[in-house]
């Protein structure tokens, strides 16, 4: 890895470090959120994952009790927390970790869900491109990326008054960005929504990907399933 990615993970060896010591590790309700809206994207108990920036797993092996028959991959740049991630949950016969930065991980394996769980922000921009391309040959036809990360409205309040709580790299993406490297690299928006989860103002933000493929047909729908949906709609709009 280059200079800048050993301080990177230099930095996120105390990190979790320091997290185990303080006990904190436990499952949160942001871990909750994200397997909801997992959930809803379609991930079941036999669905293949890919967690980018897995820290010291915590996140990982939750969702590899909800996908027994599943398998979860997960890799982070820190390699102690890695080592630690594995030392906690080796009992999880469908959860492997990997040490690696995306802009190098190389794996034969395709999964069903690449999720970015608050990791982007903390990925200097320049590098999203790299990742983006390599996550495109982790992907089948119906793969999903799922990236969580924090509104770039509520990360500029907190550098500007707690910047003590950001970490090394802590950048706010515009939506706008973010979508654009995705286009670029063969993925289209699906999903965008923001949520508040720590203020009673929108904090983060939600957003699913898919690979760009082009139709072969179109699969119209009957002039009586239109009809139905319309009269129902109407209805709607009279209340």
């Amino acid at each position: 890895m280059e200079k800048g990615y050993q301080e990177v993970a230099s930095y996120y060896d105390h990190l979790w470090a320091e997290i185990e010591k303080k006990n904190q590790s436990g499952i949160l309700s942001r871990h909750r959120i994200i397997l909801n809206k997992l959930k809803k994207a379609g991930f079941n108990s036999k669905s293949t994952l890919l967690e980018i920036g897995c820290g010291n797993g915590t996140l990982s092996a939750y969702l590899a009790s909800k996908a027994p028959a599943g398998k979860i991959d997960a890799v982070d740049i820190s390699a102690a927390s890695i080592e630690n991630a594995k030392r906690k949950h080796v009992r999880r016969k469908n959860l492997e970790f990997f040490v690696s930065d995306m802009t190098h991980f190389n794996i034969s394996n395709k999964y069903d869900f690449i999720l970015f769980p608050d990791v982007l922000e903390h990925i200097p921009v320049e590098a999203h491109d790299n990742i983006f391309k390599t996550v495109r040959n982790l992907c089948h036809d119906t793969s999903l990326i799922a990236i969580n990360l924090p509104t770039p409205r509520s990360l500029r309040w907190h550098k500007k008054n707690s910047p003590e709580l950001l970490q090394i790299i802590d950048q706010d993406i515009e939506s706008d960005v973010l979508i654009n490297k995705l286009y670029k690299n063969d993925f289209y928006l699906v999903t965008k929504e923001t949520y508040a989860l720590y203020t009673t103002q929108p904090d983060y933000e939600w957003f699913i990907f898919k690979v760009q493929k082009e139709f072969n047909q179109l699969a119209f729908k009957s002039k009586f399933s239109v009809l139905i949906n319309n009269l129902k709609i109407r209805i709607q709009n009279l209340v």
